[in-house]
């Protein structure tokens, strides 16, 4: 059904301000009460336009008061998740990620409808409630929906393509260093400290090192697949040649209880709810993270730093393929462990660690040539 059009004297003006015999007046759409913006229609409209912007929310009643009816953001991202990401063939992480982003814009602007939200919107609302990394991960979800919303006739364009495609961040977690693994490590439980050494040896993400097995390790390598990229990448599947070091590590946790089909396992203070193809002795990853971060509090040099400099369990993979750098393995076997597709991915790993120098050979002429060799010219 086609909204029903606002009063004549009302068309042209943003969504939840009127004028009245020249004046203008807002009204809140969460809390329904009326503000006086004056006389000055431009100034009633840039204002109107920030406050529809800050507020984000109310849709719905702004359309029972004016009789409108459409499509809203909750709408759209319901429909986006169910039609376009849950039937997809992208990794379980990467769909969680984008639930997770899809509600918190709901939560942010849920009721806000389609057609009442522009390109300023989308870039105060990104600007205001997004920062840093997340900017550019919410504009990229954002603009999936309204893509979506456009193959379904609920929006005409995509408002979010002109916003700025990234918002100039720079990385601020800090690199683990050695000293800070072993303090980790040495105030570990044992579980954790195999599920460290996988990481560290291995270069094991938190997926990764929560799904392997012991079955895994047959043929004399340890077969992984890497979580992210293994529905659009064949480098995900990886086997790694088995060492001692590896050995030792799949020993020792064979040694902790409760017995477990999985190498990284624990016995949980109290019996989770079950789940298919999931052992009650398995970790989460978001445990893993979690119990990273309740240890690294106990190293000053993390614990001095501000919260978003501090280094995570993912930081282990980084310093584990810095490791192997300097021991001389090359950026292209590094990059074959890890489960890259791209070498340039595998450099984001090694840098940052410390300075990284480049190797140049020398000039083998003396000066007496080189000097000779430029008279000659001259």
């Amino acid at each position: 059904m086609a909204p029903r059009p606002r009063k004549r004297k009302n068309k042209g003006l943003e969504p939840n301000l009127y004028e009245n015999r020249g004046y203008y007046t807002y009204r809140r759409p969460d809390t329904g009460t009326r503000h006086g913006m004056g006389r000055d229609r431009a100034k009633a409209q840039d204002a109107a336009r920030v406050l529809n912007a800050r507020l984000g929310v109310g849709g719905d009643l702004v359309a029972e008061v004016m009789g409108e009816s459409g499509v809203t953001l909750k709408d759209a991202v319901h429909a986006w998740l169910a039609e376009w990401v849950e039937p997809s063939k992208l990794g379980e992480w990467t769909k969680k990620a984008k639930r997770g982003r899809g509600n918190r814009i709901i939560a942010d602007a849920g009721n806000v409808l389609l057609e009442h939200v522009t390109t300023r919107w989308c870039a105060e609302y990104l600007d205001e409630n997004h920062h840093n990394t997340a900017y550019v991960q919410y504009r990229a979800v954002l603009s999936q929906i309204f893509q979506f919303a456009q193959t379904k006739g609920w929006a005409t364009v995509d408002p979010v393509t002109p916003t700025r495609k990234d918002n100039f961040y720079e990385k601020q977690r800090q690199r683990l260093t050695v000293e800070q693994f072993r303090a980790i490590h040495a105030a570990a439980p044992p579980w954790f400290q195999i599920a460290m050494e996988l990481s560290l040896v291995c270069l094991l993400g938190r997926a990764e090192v929560v799904a392997a097995k012991y079955d895994d390790a047959h043929d004399g390598r340890l077969h992984y697949i890497r979580q992210k990229t293994k529905e659009r990448s064949k480098t995900a599947y990886v086997a790694i040649g088995m060492t001692d070091t590896m050995e030792d590590i799949i020993k020792r946790s064979r040694q902790i209880e409760p017995v477990s089909p999985h190498i990284v396992h624990r016995r949980p203070s109290r019996m989770p709810k079950r789940r298919p193809g999931r052992h009650w002795s398995q970790v989460t990853p978001d445990y893993l993270s979690r119990t990273f971060n309740e240890l690294a509090q106990g190293v000053p040099t993390i614990r001095s730093m501000p919260e978003e400099q501090r280094p995570t369990y993912h930081e282990i993979r980084a310093l584990g393929s810095r490791l192997l750098e300097l021991k001389g393995v090359s950026e292209e076997e590094i990059q074959v462990l890890m489960g890259h597709s791209d070498v340039s991915t595998t450099q984001v790993y090694l840098d940052k660690h410390d300075t990284r120098w480049q190797l140049a050979q020398g000039n083998p002429f003396n000066m007496e040539t080189l000097l000779k060799a430029m008279k000659q010219k001259a």
